[in-house]
């Protein structure tokens, strides 16, 4: 049960790193109000990988070839 707590607060916090990233990253282009306006279904595969929030974004959008 530990475990999966740990993973939990870790899940939230990467998501928080992430949301602040894509604020300060493209703030201007993107609107990231809250952390529920992100797909995160779609950024879980990225967190599961063992991705940085900053690595995942340059995934996400296909800055890291």
């Amino acid at each position: 049960m530990t475990q999966q707590l740990s993973q939990m607060r870790g899940w939230e916090q990467w998501q928080q790193e992430i949301v602040a990233l894509l604020r300060g990253d493209f703030g201007d282009v993107l609107q990231v109000a809250s952390i529920d306006d992100v797909d995160w279904p779609s950024w879980q595969g990225l967190f599961i990988q063992g991705r940085s929030p900053r690595s995942a974004i340059e995934r996400a959008f296909e800055r890291d070839l």
